[in-house]
């Protein structure tokens, strides 16, 4: 028996497989070999940097992921992984009409909401792209929208504020959620993604959850407008000439650890550079650069599509269709630029929110409310000491514990828009927030760790 796989375009959905084994799964859970179990020092590196599992590599030997350009296939129980030259790359610089653009997406969204009876839920940002999935879904009667705030008063938040107006415009059926409660999912999350992303999604579990809770368990189905700001025109990523910047392909946002207060490991030269070979002239292309940017990090933006499915909400995204997403990437660059052509769509429909005066805050302090409702137990030094430095771990969890007022007093700060700018410009770092993305990034390690430990 032959089985292939190929990787998928942009690198959603993507297989893990073990070498030695030949175990292959859609999740990294469904391949590792707890009793047998080698850890890999250039994978774990990368891993706390990025915040994912990042370049086909994982924290574990022989336990990798297929990029999207590789084609994997078992052969009497051997693994077998083939390059491919990336096709896609043709497809760039062929210039697309936005008409045809907006009808093509509009005709996927509604044919793919046809071949269903059940409602749909659009997790509502009030951004632009849940927006436009809002008003290009035609009947807007199965529309079950919901929105979370990130501000200490979510109600005020422009997420909420905007998703408000827009469900009123529209007269669709339209609810906010309140979050705080979600780093209590970090078990249930490693039991899903195990090492293979930092546990920076839990806010989304609390979400779905509510929202399950709240339709009864009811079969719905989910659209989602994951990356498609990307394709959109609002991410740029700057040019990458060298080994240092190929980082900024990673996304993070300060999403991660530092791999370089934890481990003494230097993985770029074998991991980043081998990539970066293949990839030099490509990356001088913009448009590639986002494509790349994408690929990178889908380990982590894919929970957007995998994760409602857990709560059964089967999930869509016209973004992730690779004729979509090239085609917003090859409209003209000054209209992409500030997403000119989505702004203009939006004016014409009395929905351009951003032109309007309404009363919300930037705000967004929801891993802060978060800690203050939930504070984690310390991360477990005598079993990470095996592969991250104590005193890293005891600088995240020393720094974790101490919320006392000066604390308090800085954090409201911090989290107030126009004073945080002003405090970074005088080069305040947000410590908390760096040892909290630090601890969520390892506490999957220790999790693995113990799982070993007990097999």
């Amino acid at each position: 028996m032959i089985e292939t796989i190929k990787g998928n375009w942009v690198g959603c959905g993507t297989v893990f497989y073990h070498e030695k084994t030949g175990a292959v799964g859609a999740s990294i859970e469904d391949v590792i070999d707890y009793a047998n179990l080698e850890i890999d020092t250039n994978g774990i590196a990368a891993y706390l940097d990025y915040g994912y599992a990042v370049f086909g590599r994982t924290p574990i030997k022989h336990v990798k992921f297929l990029l999207p350009n590789e084609t994997l296939r078992v052969v009497a129980g051997k693994i077998q992984v083939v390059e491919h030259e990336d096709r896609v790359v043709d497809e760039l610089g062929k210039q697309t009409k936005e008409e045809d653009v907006l009808d093509m997406m509009e005709e996927r969204v509604n044919s793919w909401a046809s071949s269903f009876q059940e409602d749909i839920l659009i997790p509502t940002s009030g951004g632009f792209d849940s927006r436009l999935l809002n008003v290009l879904l035609k009947e807007r009667n199965r529309i079950h929208a919901y929105t979370y705030g990130t501000s200490y008063n979510q109600n005020l938040s422009r997420e909420v504020v905007y998703a408000k107006a827009l469900s009123e415009r529209l007269g669709t059926y339209w609810r906010r959620i309140d979050l705080g409660n979600f780093n209590s999912y970090m078990p249930e999350w490693y039991a899903l993604y195990g090492v293979s992303i930092a546990a920076s999604g839990t806010y989304h579990m609390e979400f779905f959850d509510q929202i399950a809770n709240i339709e009864n368990h009811k079969k719905m189905h989910l659209l989602s407008g994951i990356i498609g700001d990307a394709w959109a025109g609002a991410v740029a990523i700057p040019e990458i000439n060298s080994l240092e910047s190929y980082r900024k392909l990673g996304h993070t946002h300060g999403m991660s650890a530092d791999a370089g207060q934890a481990m003494d490991v230097e993985y770029k030269e074998a991991l980043v550079a081998p990539l970066f070979e293949k990839q030099k002239e490509l990356l001088k292309i913009p448009e590639y650069r986002i494509l790349a940017t994408m690929r990178t990090k889908m380990m982590m933006l894919q929970f957007l599509i995998t994760l409602p499915t857990h709560y059964g909400f089967e999930a869509y995204s016209p973004f992730l269709d690779q004729d979509i997403a090239i085609a917003m990437l090859n409209l003209a660059p000054e209209r992409r630029a500030d997403r000119l052509w989505q702004r203009d769509f939006f004016k014409k429909h009395n929905l351009l929110f951003e032109d309007e005066k309404h009363q919300y805050t930037y705000q967004n302090s929801l891993n802060y409310d978060a800690l203050l409702n939930h504070p984690l137990e310390p991360l477990n030094v005598s079993v990470l000491r095996e592969v991250i430095r104590p005193a890293y771990l005891e600088w995240i969890n020393t720094t974790l514990a101490r919320l006392n007022w000066r604390e308090r007093v800085f954090q409201t700060l911090m989290h107030t828009p126009k004073v945080k700018e002003g405090l970074k410009l005088l080069g305040f770092k947000n410590k908390l927030l760096q040892a909290y993305f630090a601890y969520i990034t390892i506490k999957p390690i220790e999790m693995m760790l113990l799982r070993r430990d007990a097999s």
